[in-house]
């Protein structure tokens, strides 16, 4: 996969896909689909547009995908060209004709651009799919409009999809990413107390504050550590048995493994939600509950062996 610089121009004729992208959901991934069919079809450079940051800076609800996240899932599902553009370089205050005219014409050189059927662009979402027709007439390309994909009744989104995994709601968040969400981070050493307590923990700092965390619980999870899969049950919390509030942690157990992978990389699956987190007036009432979780997540990965589980 290739990243385009911000203002890089491409001398080939391009097909481009213009969006956030936040999630890469089975929505957006039947949008990249329809753009390399296009491409093929009519002998273009198929690239997809998409940001650094937000858009809009009204919007409230945090991320999906990191930038890097993003990236990562574009290279996993095979898109060609990547264009990342700067959001604090004036691309906001252009107008729906001034982004047409400079982004996708004179540095793109696109003749077909693809866009959902809600796209929105220009100074304060001047713009829509109409306004996109009518330049496309004026500056000679081409403008394929996608429906949106709908599952099990709903209408995919970004949005819908914040909103389930904010509220604990895993598997039905995988079900419309088609894929299962994750974060990644560095593995960090933490304060002891899972080791203490029989059960050693990695803790993960995550990229960026922007970033979507699921409701705070106990989570049954994988991790990818250097290409080694891990059975894990991982806690979203503030570790509320020790009184710890100061920011949400992200701390999990891995199945029969040595935890010699401090500082490094890693990337977290979450697979199924197991509970909320709790407050317990017993340490040992903790180790029990712990322990509770780790048979049960044993017996998931013994009905449904990790190497099966489709991951991104």
């Amino acid at each position: 996969m290739k990243i385009i610089g911000f203002h890089k121009p491409i001398s080939k004729k391009t097909a481009v896909a213009i969006g956030m992208f936040d999630g890469i959901h089975i929505g957006h991934k039947a949008l990249i689909s329809k753009l390399s069919e296009e491409c093929n079809l009519k002998n273009l450079t198929p690239v997809v547009y998409t940001f650094s940051n937000h858009p809009f800076k009204e919007a409230k609800r945090k991320f999906l995908t990191t930038l890097n996240e993003k990236l990562y899932i574009f290279e996993k599902i095979n898109v060609e060209n990547v264009y990342v553009a700067d959001l604090e370089e004036g691309l906001m205050e252009m107008s729906p004709e001034e982004f047409v005219r400079e982004e996708l014409v004179k540095t793109l050189n696109c003749h077909l651009v693809v866009v959902g059927e809600n796209f929105k662009f220009g100074y304060k979402k001047s713009g829509d799919v109409n306004t996109l027709m009518e330049l496309s007439k004026l500056y000679n390309f081409e403008v394929k409009v996608f429906n949106p994909v709908v599952k099990d009744g709903l209408v995919v989104s970004s949005s819908l999809i914040h909103d389930l995994i904010k509220e604990g709601s895993i598997e039905d968040g995988n079900n419309f990413l088609g894929h299962p969400f994750f974060t990644q981070g560095i593995i960090e050493r933490g304060k002891g107390l899972g080791r203490h307590l029989g059960f050693p923990t990695a803790n993960l700092t995550y990229e960026n504050g922007n970033k979507l965390l699921p409701k705070n619980g106990v989570y049954l999870t994988i991790g990818n550590y250097n290409g080694m899969l891990l059975r894990g049950v991982t806690n979203v919390g503030f570790n509320p048995t020790f009184e710890d509030k100061k920011k949400i942690k992200i701390e999990s157990h891995f199945l029969d493994v040595d935890y010699d992978f401090y500082g490094k990389f890693l990337r977290l699956y979450f697979i199924k939600r197991l509970r909320d987190e709790l407050k317990f007036e017993k340490v040992q009432d903790l180790r029990n509950q712990v322990m509770s979780d780790i048979e049960e997540t044993r017996r998931f990965f013994l009905k449904n062996p990790i190497e099966k589980i489709p991951l991104i």
